[in-house]
């Protein structure tokens, strides 16, 4: 067993809204079936139980053998928090990684809004824990974009070699192999927050919203960071994600 992936999901909705509860789930165990990655998951609420369940999960006998740990965590974002404004610290969730990750986790997913705006948060986690890539978002996404987005970075990735891991080229062309299904151009639209679905908002303040929340698109929300051998972590650019970006 070469790579495992580690889950780490914070309830998307409140059960009133979503009594099915939403998950990820279902999407990584298609993408481990065909590529044969063995997943593993667990549930978190606030900073406390994002360790335990990273530690629950880190116990697992199965991952004796395993020499490559992906942490992905799927939750709601705002800024520098997981799982919402009153969430996890960000910094809090590369310390624990950094504290039970056994020096084994290689790559992290931020499946979270905003968070990968956090630029030197991420830099300071990724040589502190020594991993070698995240990708995240700078700025909110619909939860189905998102989450395709980062499957296909998670299985390509996920094939890289512990040599090719320590090297630039082979980090990068992984990340433009993945991303080179998905359209820079795409518009991202503004996404509201869960909890503001009830909330009124007048004339005035919505055209003002209208003004400030124009759409942006996938190459201006894309985070993704590398750290070679001997490097420090390096910001990928929209025109190395996606190299037709530099002959425009």
């Amino acid at each position: 067993m070469s790579y495992a992936v580690l889950v780490l999901e914070h309830p998307w909705f409140r059960v009133s809204v979503d009594p099915a509860q939403t998950s990820i789930a279902p999407f990584l165990d298609g993408l481990s079936r065909l590529n044969g990655l063995s997943v593993f998951y667990a549930t978190f609420f606030d900073a406390r139980s994002f360790g335990q369940a990273l530690e629950h999960l880190m116990d697992a006998r199965k991952l004796d053998a395993v020499k490559r740990i992906i942490i992905y965590v799927a939750s709601h974002g705002s800024g520098g928090r997981i799982g919402g404004e009153i969430g996890i610290n960000l910094r809090t969730v590369f310390r624990r990684i950094a504290e039970l990750g056994h020096d084994k986790v290689v790559g992290v997913i931020l499946d979270a809004c905003e968070v990968g705006m956090q630029v030197d948060i991420i830099e300071a986690g990724m040589n502190e824990a020594h991993i070698r890539w995240v990708t995240g978002f700078s700025a909110s996404l619909d939860w189905l974009t998102a989450t395709s987005i980062h499957l296909h970075l998670l299985s390509g990735l996920s094939g890289l070699t512990i040599g090719q891991l320590g090297k630039r080229a082979n980090l990068v062309e992984a990340v433009q192999t993945a991303m080179d299904v998905f359209n820079p151009a795409l518009l991202i639209p503004p996404v509201d927050d869960e909890d503001d679905d009830d909330l009124e908002v007048g004339e005035d303040e919505a055209d003002e919203e209208d003004d400030e929340d124009e759409p942006l698109t996938l190459s201006q929300v894309m985070t993704v960071m590398i750290r070679p051998n001997n490097a420090p972590p390096e910001l990928l650019g929209a025109e190395e994600i996606w190299p037709m970006l530099a002959d425009d």
